[in-house]
């Protein structure tokens, strides 16, 4: 692992470093199976957590330190910046590439006209097998053998019905992504 990543990772808590190895095998079959580079699902898989067990306050100052601009959803919900502050972590420390920085980015919300390498990472967050839910192994099972844009369609309306069932808003990124991936389907 590189700089950041390894000091950022040793940091973290046992049940957080041991999802994101698990992310980061199931990257690298997608990675395979969809003729991903491996270097960048890694660098994504590695990256795409650093920042979660951050504090919502200090999450806020990290956020606003970088430059980013808070959406309304994410000063109520500051755990949605974990994504693009470890993004910009990794872009300023110059690791990666824009490709890597927007899976990362995008992991947790998902967005429009993601590239493969950001959809495969919105997938092996939600599939990898420390995940306990009843379509798990169905969207596991259409991620690698079937599509990506498949599985990541699955994938957000799996996470649309999670956020409902605990009364969370969706992200309006997420909302305009299963729109336009329904249109294009």
């Amino acid at each position: 692992m590189l700089g950041i990543i390894e000091d950022r990772f040793s940091q973290l808590s046992e049940h957080r470093q041991q999802h994101i190895l698990r992310v980061a095998k199931m990257m690298k079959e997608l990675a395979a199976i969809h003729h991903l580079s491996p270097t960048n699902a890694q660098l994504a898989a590695m990256g795409h957590d650093l920042a979660r067990e951050m504090s919502r306050d200090v999450l806020t100052r990290e956020a606003k330190r970088l430059g980013l601009e808070l959406s309304s959803p994410e000063r109520e919900e500051p755990v949605l910046l974990h994504g693009p502050v470890a993004a910009l972590w990794l872009q300023q420390a110059n690791i990666g590439e824009p490709e890597v920085w927007e899976a990362i980015r995008y992991h947790t919300t998902a967005a429009p006209r993601l590239s493969p390498l950001a959809k495969a990472l919105f997938i092996a967050d939600g599939i990898e097998p420390g995940r306990r839910f009843e379509t798990r192994t169905h969207l596991e099972h259409v991620a690698k053998e079937k599509s990506l844009d498949e599985a990541y369609v699955l994938m957000l309306k799996e996470t649309m019905k999670y956020l409902e069932s605990r009364r969370l808003k969706p992200h309006p990124l997420m909302i305009e992504a299963l729109r336009l991936s329904e249109e294009s389907s």
